[in-house]
C-alpha cells in the first residue's frame, strides 16, 4: 500500500506536536509571569495547533486502516471528529481569553514588556523551525498546519512589536487589543473549518463537484436514455462518493451494458470521485407499475 514514506511524515507531525505542546505550556506560564493576555491568547493558539497536530496524527493513523465489516466505508471520517473536537476546544478557549481581555480594556493592567519580548523571540524561532520541518511534507492536513504555523508567526511578530512599544511607552491597553485581535483570528479560522466539517456531516453535495456537468457528460454516452437519482456525499475532505441510476434501452446486451458502465466510471474518475454505485435500468422497467407511471427524469431531487 505504499506506506514507505508514511513514517517520516508522521515523525515530523509528532516532532511538531512535541515542540508546540511543550512550548504552549511554557508560554502559558510566561503569560502569567508577564501578566500579558496577548501572550495568553497566543498560548491558546499554539495549544490549539498542537492539539490539531495530535488529532491529525491519530486520524492519519486511523484513516489508513482498511474498511471492515463494522466500518464498511473505512475510517476516514474519524479525522472529521477530531476537527470538531479541536474546534470546540478552541472556541471555548478563545471566548475565555476575549472575556478576560475585554475586562482589561476598562482598567489596563501593567505587563512586563521585557519578558514579552524574550517570549516573542522564542515563539518566532520555534514556529519557524516547525514550519521549516513541515514544509518538506505534502497533503491537505499538512497544508492546514503550515497555515496555522504561519498565523502563529504573525501573532508572535505582533507581540514582538507591542512589547517593543511597551518598553518605551506605558500603553498597556495595546496588550488587550492585540489579544482580542488574535482571538478573533483564531475564531474565524475555527468557524470556517467547522462549517466545512458540518457540511460533510449533513451529507452536503460535495463542494467542487459540478452536478449538472456530470449529468450532461453521462447523458452524452451512447445508449444512455436518462440519468436520475444522482446523489453525492463526502466521506472526508478528499473522498467523494456518488450513486446514480442510468436508464438504457431494454434490449441492450450485458456486454454493451458493461462497456457503458466503464464509460460512466471514467467520467466519474475524471471528476475526482473516489467511490461510486451505478445502477443500470431498462427503460421498459421504468414504465411498469413499480413507479406508478412516474416517467424517468421527473424525480430529479
Amino acid at each position: 500500500m505504499g506506506h514507505s514514506h508514511h513514517p517520516k511524515k508522521v515523525n515530523n507531525i509528532l516532532l511538531a506536536f512535541t515542540l508546540n505542546a511543550s512550548f504552549a505550556v511554557l508560554e502559558f506560564f510566561g503569560g502569567l509571569y508577564t501578566n500579558s493576555v496577548a501572550i495568553m491568547s497566543d498560548a491558546l493558539h499554539d495549544f490549539g495547533d498542537s492539539l490539531a497536530l495530535l488529532f491529525t496524527y491519530f486520524a492519519d493513523r486511523l484513516s489508513h486502516r482498511e474498511a471492515n465489516k463494522k466500518y464498511t466505508f473505512g475510517y476516514k471520517r474519524f479525522s472529521l471528529v477530531s476537527a470538531l473536537l479541536n474546534g470546540a476546544i478552541l472556541v471555548v478557549g478563545s471566548v475565555f481569553v476575549i472575556k478576560e481581555a475585554v475586562e482589561r480594556l476598562d482598567s489596563p493592567e501593567v505587563v512586563k514588556p521585557e519578558g514579552m519580548l524574550y517570549l516573542a523571540l522564542v515563539g518566532i524561532a520555534v514556529n519557524s523551525f516547525a514550519a521549516y520541518r513541515l514544509s518538506k511534507d505534502e497533503g491537505l492536513n499538512v497544508k492546514m498546519l503550515m497555515y496555522h504555523l504561519l498565523e502563529d508567526l504573525l501573532g508572535w511578530t505582533a507581540v514582538l512589536i507591542v512589547s517593543i512599544v511597551l518598553l518605551f511607552k506605558p500603553w498597556y491597553i495595546l496588550d488587550s487589543i492585540l489579544s482580542i485581535l488574535i482571538s478573533l483570528i483564531i475564531l474565524r479560522g475555527v468557524l470556517k473549518n467547522l462549517v466545512k466539517v458540518g457540511k460533510i456531516f449533513v451529507q452536503h453535495f460535495p463542494e467542487g463537484l459540478k452536478r449538472e456537468q456530470l449529468l450532461n457528460d453521462i447523458k452524452r454516452c451512447a445508449g444512455v436514455k436518462d440519468v436520475h437519482y444522482l446523489q453525492g456525499w463526502s466521506l472526508d475532505e478528499s473522498t467523494i462518493n456518488i450513486t446514480l441510476h442510468v436508464v438504457v434501452d431494454g434490449d441492450m446486451r450485458v456486454v454493451e451494458v458493461d462497456k457503458l458502465r466503464k464509460q460512466v466510471e471514467v467520467i466519474l474518475q475524471n471528476a475526482n470521485v473516489s467511490m461510486w454505485t451505478i445502477q443500470i435500468e431498462s427503460d421498459k422497467h421504468e414504465n411498469g407499475d413499480l413507479v406508478k407511471g412516474v416517467k424517468p427524469g421527473h424525480h430529479n431531487h
